[in-house]
């Protein structure tokens, strides 16, 4: 049998952190993502399939957490299964590349074993391993985000979450404001998100305000006509919020990339993921966006090309 799985990656538009433990369970969360077309691929072989191929995973990914997932289901890691992964990005990078390959993995053995395709429960399952099995610290946006696709609101509390999936059109629109660029390397993400496990008056405070920005630029998205630009001018609040929340979060490089696109005529913008390094986000008014782009590209920053991604998770056999 083989399977094939297809999920997206995602940008986290404002809020993130707040969904992480404990801050969420103790005073809710709330983030604005949006799911995109750099995607993760897996193709799931097993029974007379199995020897077709051998085991192959992308050079900066984590096999353990393949091989955890794998044993949940009793598959044996790769004994009785052989995986194929690769990634659209950069793993590790700001995408929530791991949330996005656990959700695939987890689609394809569903599949295998003729489950049915609850996304809420494959979304919950990823999290459960990788938080609660492997250890690792993160929030639950990357997998929902992952197995729902598109544009959504999803807020957090001590009983779960909920997603809201906000219309097509406007997460369009929204696009045509957003600027993804990759400014190298890829961060300790699991060892920066870790410093949001006690946390002091100061990040509380952070980490509150973050929230309120967040349900204040939902407001201005979803209200009568968008106002995108302030969309960007609350970007660029929330994310000095970001960076007073948790230490590490930017780099001098960082904030040499950050200051150069503000100075080059952005609204605002953040460093996507726990931070670091790797992907950054840009919110350009259209009209300024070549500009930017150019700007950005005379000191070796790209634009990395992406839309958005409205299929969640896609699992069938091949």
């Amino acid at each position: 049998m083989k399977i094939f799985a297809q999920t997206p990656s995602r940008i986290s538009l404002m809020g993130g952190g707040t969904d992480l433990e404990p801050f969420s369970r103790e005073y809710g969360g709330i983030v604005l993502s949006l799911a995109i077309n750099l995607r993760q691929n897996v193709i799931l072989r097993t029974e007379d399939d199995l020897w077709e191929k051998h085991i192959s995973l992308p050079s900066d990914a984590d096999p353990q957490l393949a091989y955890t997932i794998l044993d949940q289901f009793g598959i044996n890691s790769m004994h009785h299964s052989v995986l194929e992964s690769s990634f659209d990005g950069i793993m590790g990078a700001g995408l929530g590349s791991s949330g996005s390959f656990s959700v695939a993995l987890i689609g394809a053995i569903f599949k295998s074993k003729a489950y049915e395709i609850d996304r809420a429960l494959i979304a919950e399952t990823a999290y459960d391993i990788e938080v609660n099995k492997l250890g690792w610290v993160g929030g639950r946006q990357d997998q929902i985000a992952a197995a729902n696709g598109g544009l959504n609101a999803i807020r957090f509390d001590k009983k779960g979450s909920s997603i809201v999936n906000l219309d097509r059109n406007l997460a369009e629109k929204l696009c045509s404001y957003l600027l993804l660029v990759y400014t190298g390397g890829v961060r300790q993400s699991r060892k920066i998100q870790s410093n949001y496990k006690s946390l002091t008056e100061q990040q509380l405070s952070s980490l509150k305000r973050m929230k309120t920005y967040a349900e204040i630029a939902l407001s201005h998205i979803t209200f009568g006509n968008p106002d995108f630009v302030m969309v960007g001018n609350i970007m660029d609040f929330a994310y000095q919020l970001k960076k007073e929340s948790n230490r590490g979060v930017a780099t001098p490089k960082i904030d040499e990339v950050y200051d150069l696109g503000k100075k080059l005529g952005a609204i605002g913008g953040k460093v996507l993921g726990a931070g670091g390094g790797g992907y950054m986000l840009f919110f350009v008014d259209p009209i300024k966006r070549e500009t930017v782009v150019k700007g950005l590209a005379k000191k070796g920053v790209e634009e990395v090309d992406f839309a958005p991604d409205f299929t969640g998770l896609d699992v069938r056999r091949l």
